[in-house]
């Protein structure tokens, strides 16, 4: 694609199912923002809803992606903090801080966030609230692919918080896609208690390779995988990483008297759940929900992947050119993917 200097390229969805990549003019920041020159953008279960069957918050023509990491190309003369030539992940939004919301302790659920523009373009704009509270240094050494995580890791350290997972725990994940495998990954950290349901053979591959310890319900009922793994046939923290009402309905069957089942992957909105009541009354089970991260876990997320050098390496599956983007996002679709990131390095 012919393009002038003072031009870039962006990936844009023009309609469900349909990425066109296009110029536009090279942005310039504005006396308190800076500018990055994307390196590599992940994509996520919101992306790949986006432009397969639409979100409410995203609707075409718009840039997709949000877990970015690049390299700080220019800065307006009132940033403080950023130094050109840096490499950087920035959070995608970060909350007010001073609503009474964010009082309450849940910064995710802020309605004044700030937020940063689609990320599937080569050079994007970092506003100032990002810049001063939600913009860090990727740890020397680690790569672009998996500085993508911080965003998604974010979001799994705000469900083990909002389950309450200790030291100890018996922790079973329901579903060994991307978020489940950082769901674990984060959990095993506080306790080696940890146990995947998964069925994907491709997936439960990946999930091995990292560690992880698996279990197939089809092949071994669930019930039989939780006594072999903890002794008895049920988890103090249940984690559940799908989408699936039926799946999240039989979650409270296999948490403990006094655990939690979270529920971390979305349903559709107005999806009704039959809960037994039994069980939260008498057994006193919780069922909690997350959404999101604060600025915090953010924070977290990045200091986590320091401490814990190729923790991560092995949950990014896909690597696709910038140039097939459209294909990046089939990819992330499959069933045996773990996680699809897009770079930018070989199209600079």
């Amino acid at each position: 694609m012919a393009r002038d200097r003072g031009e870039m390229r962006v990936a844009e969805l023009v309609d469900l199912g349909r990425i066109e990549v296009r110029t536009a003019p090279i942005p310039r920041p504005g006396p308190d923002e800076a500018r990055l020159r994307v390196r590599a953008v992940g994509l996520c279960g919101t992306d790949i809803k986006a432009f397969r069957r639409g979100h409410p918050y995203f609707r075409p023509p718009c840039v997709l992606g949000h877990e970015v990491v690049g390299v700080v190309d220019a800065v307006g003369d009132d940033v403080r903090g950023l130094v050109v030539g840096e490499r950087v992940v920035c959070a995608p939004y970060v909350e007010c801080g001073g609503c009474s919301i964010c009082l309450r302790g849940v910064g995710e659920l802020c309605q004044h966030k700030a937020f940063v523009a689609g990320a599937l373009q080569e050079y994007l704009i970092v506003p100032h609230d990002v810049i001063a509270r939600g913009t860090f240094k990727v740890p020397d050494g680690m790569s672009d692919a998996v500085a993508t995580l911080a965003e998604p890791l974010a979001c799994a350290m705000n469900g083990i918080e909002r389950a309450c997972v200790r030291s100890g725990d018996r922790i079973l994940v329901v579903g060994g896609g991307p978020m489940g495998a950082l769901l674990a990954l984060v959990a095993r950290t506080l306790t080696p208690r940890v146990l995947i349901s998964e069925v994907s053979l491709a997936r439960t591959e990946h999930l091995r390779r990292l560690g992880l310890a698996v279990v197939d319900p089809i092949e071994m009922p669930l019930g039989e995988a939780l006594t072999a793994a903890f002794g008895a046939p049920e988890a103090d923290r249940v984690l559940i990483a799908v989408g699936d009402r039926s799946v999240a309905e039989g979650a409270i069957g296999w948490t403990a008297s006094g655990g939690t089942a979270l529920l971390f992957g979305g349903l559709p909105k107005g999806e009704r759940l039959a809960l037994d009541a039994f069980a939260i009354h008498y057994r006193e089970v919780t069922v909690a929900g997350s959404f999101g991260f604060q600025v915090r876990h953010f924070r977290d997320a990045v200091a986590w992947m320091g401490q814990h050098p190729g923790a991560l390496d092995g949950v990014v599956t896909a690597s696709v050119p910038f140039a097939d983007a459209a294909g990046a996002f089939a990819r992330a679709a499959e069933p045996d993917a773990l996680k699809t990131v897009i770079r930018f390095d070989e199209d600079q």
